[in-house]
């Protein structure tokens, strides 16, 4: 009996493992660090004489060490991948920090898309928790998405540590599953939706991934939704220095009260003659304005070579 009731503990224990999980004990591939952080323990202290995790001068913990660089705008933590659509139970980011100064801002954002260009601010802090003089939990619900999470700040004072990054289930009501007004992944009729615009140089073609390749021989050998060479996708070949547009002829009913996301999938490749492509989404009022906006990048023109 005792035996049945020590397997039966360990195997939930060993099952229920964090989605994401960082304690910098171990290698951490969960998140990525960009150069502004360090790994140091208590007893090399860079703020705080004791890690979270073991609560000892022996444990690790990351800490803020700004190398700023021009181009540069902040020092980031971000999640290694895109964290999955969880459409049936509630996730939610932990993590823990200290800091002895009162003052040192530094927010946690949830980005969508590779790019993490949208981004949202979901918990900013001003500094150092007047209640304790030890670690801090931030405990973040997260959004019914497909995201990343980046931890961000553009300040030069020091200290600032983190320890113990984790992304696990939670409680809290189930999800609403996202409401999605269109959608196309180039299989099915709604193919139809679109067309190149004919007056420019580059033309797209819809096809599947065995036929593009002959066309294009540095085309993707498989498509995004299926993985292989049979499934389609949209493909423009920039064979020469020019513009290509692919009209997107269905129209989509947003009100002012409601937010939407456009996501999409993109493959670059560089041209047989090297020229650099530039890719950009633009959205067209069909109201009387007809204003034409510029989605995507949010910044600079997106190059790919």
């Amino acid at each position: 009996m005792l035996f049945l009731l020590i397997s039966f503990l360990c195997h939930v224990f060993l099952n229920h493992a964090a989605i994401l999980h960082c304690d910098f004990e171990t290698d951490c591939v969960d998140f990525t660090f960009d150069s502004n952080w360090g790994l140091t323990d208590g007893d090399h202290s860079e703020g705080i004489n004791h890690d979270h995790t073991l609560n000892t001068g022996a444990g690790h913990y990351r800490y803020y060490n700004p190398q700023f660089s021009p181009q540069a705008q902040w020092a980031e933590i971000q999640t290694t991948n895109r964290l999955p659509l969880s459409i049936h139970r509630v996730l939610c980011f932990y993590m823990w920090y200290y800091t002895s100064r009162a003052n040192f801002p530094f927010n946690v954002q949830v980005g969508q898309g590779d790019d993490g260009q949208l981004a949202r601010v979901f918990f900013s802090t001003a500094g150092r928790n007047a209640s304790t003089n030890d670690w801090t939990l931030i405990n973040i619900t997260l959004p019914t998405e497909e995201l990343k999470i980046f931890i961000r700040l553009n300040v030069s004072n020091q200290p600032l540590t983190f320890d113990d990054f984790s992304v696990d289930y939670c409680d809290g009501p189930r999800p609403i599953p996202p409401k999605v007004l269109y959608s196309c992944d180039f299989e099915s009729s709604c193919t139809n939706d679109f067309i190149s615009l004919p007056q420019y140089v580059y033309q797209w073609s819809i096809l599947n991934a065995s036929d593009a390749v002959k066309i294009d021989k540095v085309a993707p050998t498989v498509d995004f939704t299926f993985g292989n060479a049979s499934g389609h996708y949209a493909l423009l070949s920039n064979a020469t220095r020019g513009l290509g547009y692919l009209h997107a002829q269905r129209e989509i009913q947003i009100t002012s009260n409601e937010f939407y996301c456009l996501n999409f999938r993109y493959y670059g490749t560089q041209g047989p003659n090297k020229h650099q492509a530039y890719l950009s989404i633009y959205s067209w009022a069909s109201n009387e304005s007809e204003i034409i906006q510029k989605l995507w990048p949010t910044g600079d023109l997106h190059q790919y070579q």
